[in-house]
């Protein structure tokens, strides 16, 4: 089958390889869509963890093509997504219901291959079904069930003011999410002025170009919440400074994991801060499935380039580079 490869640092191509054979509890997806992620640039540059060569894509949508011993739950035909996410569910992580801090984690598109090849396999406790949504809208359920995990661990109070950092995708997700938990106010900056069009058209209170937030919290004050969805530290060590007295800062973004920012605990001791990190999900693709049959998340707002796989190298290096604009989708077996 045709897949796309990330064979080493800044080294990608598109090339051949085996069809996978579902093992016992396994599945056959033949992938239909599959979205590019800031983790799959991070890899891509060696940022993250991993290992190579990979098949990146880990938010996807397809068809069971084959199932293996054992499955009960689906069969061939079915339109399934899957949170890509492998918990061996024995650790004490897992037994503590911190699945996303599993010992034995792997997952489709990081350290296992993943979505971005004619087929994969994903084990059967992984895959929801979805019904009649789209398999374009059904791609982006994996990061809105990050997006939904993060807001859970703010738990936000109502009528709280929230300024997100950064108006791609996952920032448009937290700006709509954001207002269906409470917020009285929500603001979003970004470098890019077409994305705060994008920010506002989908309920933003307040759009602010990234140079002017600082002046902004001068003369408005803080903000209860902020939210970073850059994962570029400069941003991250900025944002603190947003933060009103008893306010928290949700680092969602993925940084390099070789960063480093500087912090004044005095500053979060005196202001009582909190600084608080979001990994990955946790048990919350079905609340994501739910929050698009119901209608609740515009999706279509945040999808940019729509592209077959064999472009994926140079799309690569230009959505590594930023050149790319809002959710770029991929069709391994054509356009849907």
């Amino acid at each position: 089958m045709k897949a796309y490869l990330i064979d080493g640092v800044g080294k990608s191509r598109v090339g051949v390889i085996a069809v996978p054979e579902p093992d016992a509890g396994e599945l056959l997806i033949r992938v239909m869509v599959t979205g590019l992620c800031g983790t799959d640039a991070h890899i891509f540059k060696g940022e993250y963890f991993g290992e190579y060569p990979i098949v990146p894509g880990h938010e996807f949508s397809g068809i069971v093509e084959k199932t293996g011993p054992g499955v009960k739950h689906f069969h061939k035909g079915d339109r399934v997504s899957a949170d890509p996410n492998i918990f061996c569910d024995n650790c004490p992580e897992c037994k503590a219901n911190n699945h996303n801090f599993c010992t034995d984690f792997n997952a489709a598109g990081v350290t296992l291959n993943g979505a971005m090849a004619a087929y994969m396999l994903i084990p059967e406790k992984c895959a929801f079904p979805i019904g009649d949504i789209s398999f374009t809208h059904a791609a982006l359920i994996e990061p809105l069930a990050c997006v939904v995990h993060g807001q859970n661990l703010l738990a936000p109070k109502l009528a709280n003011r929230t300024l997100i950092i950064g108006a791609g995708p996952i920032g448009l997700m937290h700006l709509q999410v954001s207002k269906m938990n409470g917020a009285a106010f929500v603001a979003v900056s970004d470098v890019k002025t077409g994305r705060l069009d994008v920010a506002k058209s989908l309920g933003a209170d307040e759009v602010i170009p990234a140079p002017e937030v600082s002046d902004y919290v001068r003369r408005h004050g803080g903000f209860d919440i902020v939210i970073d969805s850059t994962g570029v530290p400069s941003v991250v060590q900025s944002a603190l400074a947003y933060v009103k007295s008893a306010g928290t800062l949700l680092v969602f973004g993925v940084c390099p994991n070789d960063s480093a920012i500087t912090v004044n605990p005095y500053e979060i001791f005196k202001r009582e801060l909190t600084i608080m990190g979001s990994f990955a999900l946790r048990k919350t693709f079905g609340q994501a499935i739910r929050l698009v049959e119901g209608g609740r998340i515009a999706l279509d707002p945040l999808i940019g380039r729509r592209a077959a796989l064999d472009e994926m190298p140079g799309l690569m290096a230009d959505f590594a580079a930023g050149r790319t604009h809002m959710k770029t989708v991929v069709y391994p077996n054509g356009l849907e």
